[in-house]
């Protein structure tokens, strides 16, 4: 039991992990990552009830997805492509769609390593099973082979860019434009893409009402 109550405190400083994206771009409000988990949820429970899939599965798969930040804090596509005093940060959004297939798949093999190393260490207590149990629900995301693992995927993406369409409500001139690259990369579900318009159509809307003023 003590080693489930240091587990449980360790995961909870979770909710002091704010986006890094969104903190990069000057907007100082961001969400945290339980903030993220818990509209993640939310949106597993409304778009999961329309099609066949294991909610449980998939709730657990978004529960686990991001603990490993507790340790690694936010990793970000943009991670060593930017400039660390934030100048020309907006021009320079583009930078992760230009990179080769094989750059972008040696970055994602060292946050891989590095993601998985933090979830050991933050497990390495719990009981056997709970363990392995939390692993292997971590490594099924990160596969994104079964139907949970893409449909939470999916929603992952969306979820960002939600939080992203809010920066821009609240801050003109804060961009959504990598948010909008990055769901565009992975989000294939025509309800999905259905919700995408939505925002497109909200964002596109309110820009114009700005433009009147």
């Amino acid at each position: 039991m003590k080693h489930d109550l240091q587990f449980l405190q360790k995961a909870g400083e979770l909710k002091h992990i704010q986006r890094q994206g969104v903190l990069y771009y000057g907007f100082k409000e961001a969400d945290s990552a339980t903030d993220h988990v818990f509209r993640l949820a939310l949106m597993i429970w409304i778009f999961g009830k329309r099609r066949k899939l294991n909610i449980a599965k998939a709730f657990k798969l978004a529960l686990v997805h991001d603990l490993c930040k507790v340790y690694t804090g936010d990793i970000t596509p943009y991670d060593g492509l930017l400039p660390k005093n934030g100048k020309n940060r907006f021009k320079l959004a583009w930078r992760w769609r230009r990179l080769s297939l094989a750059e972008k798949k040696k970055r994602y093999k060292e946050k891989f390593q590095k993601e998985k190393r933090a979830l050991q260490k933050l497990t390495g207590e719990l009981p056997q099973d709970v363990r392995k149990d939390i692993m292997a629900v971590w490594l099924e995301y990160q596969k994104v082979e079964s139907p949970e693992a893409k449909f939470v995927f999916q929603l992952d993406r969306m979820e960002n860019l939600l939080e992203a369409f809010e920066c821009w409500e609240r801050d003109k001139n804060f961009p959504t434009l990598p948010w909008w690259e990055h769901a565009d990369e992975v989000v294939y579900d025509p309800n999905l893409i259905e919700l995408l318009e939505k925002i497109s159509k909200a964002e596109l809307s309110q820009s114009k009402s700005r433009k009147k003023k």
